[in-house]
């Protein structure tokens, strides 16, 4: 269709109507409001108020990790008395659960109280109050070995692994403990003596947390991965494969008075303020079309698409040069607002005007040049200890009279000499790593994941996370504060990937995931409603003593699990 001069004043109409939207967003300030739960204890949640008036308030999101939000109200607010009144109701249900939407509703964060405090500054007496988001349900969820069996009674096998690709292994095993959490068989209902409680294993509608997710076949994800658990928290059993596949778990309460309806295939109706946790490939990194992942100033973003090398222990990225290739076509209909994570647009540049207010440049080189992992295996131990069983016993047989007991005295003596040094290690070095750093350079380095089984499938994402932490990384990791172009929350979202420029260093595009956003106000301090966005990580400025520190933290978290599976 040929656009005429004619069109212009239609065309100018619709531009100003897009203009002043953009204009409304960005003015509309948080949609605050307070829940609680039913007094019978049915399902669902029960509007206590929202919230209009308020001196002060911070809510964040970061990627895979739980956030927390602080809300400051005068202490003679109606909905701060309430909230001080609850620890000595009686009746009150104690939780609370606070929902804030921002740029009208299209971006939500949500959680449940910490804790409030009464604080008197100047003779004012304000009620501030914590509050923590929901993926804190991940931290309160554990992932036993056996889910369908009861847990104090029988437990096989000794861990529960599930390989597959990321986004199906993850949701999938949120599945399976919130059957065991909601519907298990040898699970007790919240309240045993409500009737309808007892069909949750076929009636999901009255379930708290969904987990919404594609069916195997049909899952677009091509990064494999291997989940185990042995009761740990489901969010520490994630965190790696996240992490590797550059995916991201998001969550919202799906509000059925604002008529929201159920995301969950086959539960068409669910209650009020239940949560859906999904996981979702914002950055795209290994999807089929590839992503942005670099470029520059001049000639603008490139398309990668990332393959395995051998033993799918590394990955290189392909640079795709495809003239003929289009922007998706998200891009070209009217009123979008998004990221497509295969061609994402976003490019942030330091100038003056940009919306960048702090900006650190972070380079390393690669460190070792090969990654050894493991320290066991129960398959050469076992073939060791048949071996030493038959022979000594056949010497017992033939030499001492036929005492053929001489086998298992003999293995008892040895095996505990030779447990975990047949085969026990497995190494790989990184030939190409070691050419590009040159004739100096760091030699290997041990990496934690495969201590049960050298020869095994943890060993090869072992060795794959020993490479990945020792990787040259550039990160360029930035501050945004809102007023620029670009909405949070609406043109770009926790991982997404976003393009940035420091062109005083290079003229290359650096493209990195979307790692925290926030949005906070303090009307005291006379500051409106403003974004912050952190873009990055800066893995490359961690030492090795920092990365030890991390793993010795992780460690010390993975012996606390332990604990829970100990007797005292």
């Amino acid at each position: 269709m040929t656009t005429t001069l004619a069109d212009i004043p239609r065309l100018m109409e619709q531009t100003d109507e897009i203009r002043d939207n953009l204009a409304r967003l960005r003015r509309m300030p948080p949609l605050i409001r307070l829940w609680t739960n039913q007094q019978d204890g049915s399902p669902g949640l029960t509007l206590r108020g929202r919230v209009n008036e308020t001196v002060a308030g911070k809510f964040g999101w970061k990627n895979n990790q739980a956030s927390t939000g602080m809300l400051r109200l005068r202490l003679d607010h109606h909905l701060a008395r309430w909230l001080v009144s609850i620890p000595d109701d009686e009746d009150a249900k104690k939780n609370v659960v606070i929902t804030v939407g921002v740029v009208g509703g299209a971006k939500q964060w949500s959680g449940l109280l910490k804790n409030s405090r009464v604080v008197t500054k100047n003779r004012i007496h304000y009620l501030e109050v914590d509050w923590v988001d929901d993926l804190q349900f991940l931290q309160f969820m554990l992932g036993p070995p056996n889910p369908a069996l009861p847990i104090p009674v029988f437990q096989f096998p000794r861990v529960l692994p599930i390989f597959g690709p990321a986004k199906w292994a993850i949701s999938m095993m949120i599945l399976m403990n919130l059957i065991r959490l909601n519907g298990h068989p040898w699970t007790l209902p919240d309240d045993p003596f409500s009737v309808e409680s007892w069909d949750d294993l076929f009636d999901w509608s009255d379930w708290q947390v969904f987990v919404k997710a594609k069916a195997f076949d049909l899952d677009d994800s091509s990064m494999w991965t291997m989940l185990a658990t042995r009761m740990d928290r489901l969010d520490r059993v994630f965190v790696d494969a996240l992490d590797d596949a550059q995916q991201t778990i998001t969550y919202r309460r799906i509000m059925t008075v604002d008529s929201e309806t159920s995301p969950i295939d086959g539960v068409p109706e669910i209650a009020n303020g239940a949560l859906v946790f999904e996981v979702v490939d914002n950055s795209g990194y290994y999807g089929a079309a590839g992503t942005g992942t670099g470029g520059g100033i001049a000639l603008g973003l490139q398309r990668t698409v990332a393959q395995f090398l051998s033993g799918f222990v590394e990955d290189v990225r392909v640079l795709v040069a495809d003239d003929e290739a289009i922007w998706p076509d998200e891009y070209y209909q009217g009123h979008y607002h998004g990221t497509v994570p295969s061609a994402p647009h976003v490019t942030i540049r330091d100038s003056r005007y940009s919306q960048i207010e702090t900006s650190e440049l972070v380079w390393s080189p690669a460190t070792a040049v090969s990654v050894i992992v493991g320290g066991d295996n129960p398959l050469a131990d076992n073939l060791a200890r048949l071996t030493i069983e038959s022979i000594a016993a056949l010497i017992g047989y033939f030499l001492l009279a036929g005492f053929s007991g001489l086998g298992s005295i003999v293995a008892d003596v040895v095996m505990p000499f030779l447990v975990g040094t047949i085969f026990a290690w497995l190494q790989w070095t990184n030939h190409t790593r070691a050419h590009n750093l040159g004739w100096v350079h760091l030699y290997e380095v041990f990496h934690q994941g495969a201590d049960n089984n050298s020869w095994s499938l943890a060993a090869v994402a072992a060795l794959r996370a020993g490479f990945e932490s020792t990787k040259s990384q550039t990160a360029h990791q930035f501050t945004m504060r809102e007023g620029g172009e670009y909405i949070p929350g609406l043109d770009y979202d926790i991982g997404h990937r976003i393009a940035s420029s420091a062109s005083h260093v290079t003229d290359k595009l650096l493209v990195d995931q979307v790692q925290d956003m926030e949005i906070d106000w303090d009307f005291e301090a006379a500051k409106f409603f403003g974004w912050s966005t952190t873009v990055g990580k800066a893995d490359a400025a961690m030492s090795m003593a920092a990365r030890s520190a991390r793993l010795f933290t992780k460690t010390l978290a993975t012996l606390q699990g332990i604990g829970v599976r100990l007797v005292s």
